[in-house]
């Protein structure tokens, strides 16, 4: 992976691409031309169907929280500043035993690296044998008053208990990034930029995220 500056910013987004890997039951990802210049238009015009949860993308409280914030309307500052980037060793969940003593204080930005990294899985089929955030480390993290929470998966959580997660982090307006790609990041402190799409009305978007080792 290649930075995208000399002052060492890391590109951690999934490209998104036709026909790319989807949550089930999403549209397919259609990237088109409806106009090119070889058969004798003056541009070149892409045309895109996605849903706003594909790839690398930002999960607003809308998502899962009836009249929750959609992604126009949640705060920056959560999604841009220092993050710690924690490498996680169990290969089915991130369990409440292997993060609370990693967790120190409130108002953290916290990226798990999982197994899930140690593939390019958005080149592949859909699995759901990702691993994914346990229940009740997500009430931990909760407590703790983390800020945003992001994943090396198209969720953050598992087949089984994906409305329960989602729904305890994003009605306290802790904001998931989902679908980062970590294969070439290391555990440590970074700084994080993170902007999504400004979509009116979404309940999410896909986003640009950089990473910047401190």
């Amino acid at each position: 992976m290649d930075s995208i500056s000399s002052e060492g910013w890391i590109d951690v987004t999934v490209d998104i691409r036709h026909g790319m890997l989807h949550w089930p039951g999403d549209h397919d990802v259609q990237i088109t031309q409806s106009v090119t210049i070889e058969e004798g238009g003056v541009a070149n015009v892409t045309y895109v169907q996605l849903s706003a949860h594909t790839g690398t993308h930002v999960d607003a409280p809308l998502h899962f929280i009836d009249k929750g914030k959609d992604i126009t309307t949640i705060s920056l500052n959560r999604l841009m500043g220092k993050v710690k980037v924690i490498e996680i060793k169990g290969i089915y969940e991130i369990t409440l035993d292997e993060i609370k003593d990693q967790i120190t204080s409130s108002d953290e930005r916290v990226i798990f690296k999982t197994k899930n990294s140690k593939s390019d899985w958005f080149n592949k089929d859909f699995s759901e044998n990702f691993v994914y955030l346990a229940t009740d480390a997500a009430e931990f993290l909760k407590e703790k008053g983390v800020l945003t929470i992001g994943i090396d998966y198209l969720s953050i959580a598992g087949m089984a208990n994906g409305i329960e997660v989602h729904r305890i982090l994003l009605a306290e307006e802790i904001f998931i990034i989902e679908g980062l790609d970590l294969r070439f990041i290391e555990a440590g402190a970074y700084d994080m930029i993170c902007l999504p799409l400004k979509i009116k009305g979404s309940d999410g978007s896909p986003a640009r995220v950089l990473l910047k080792k401190i």
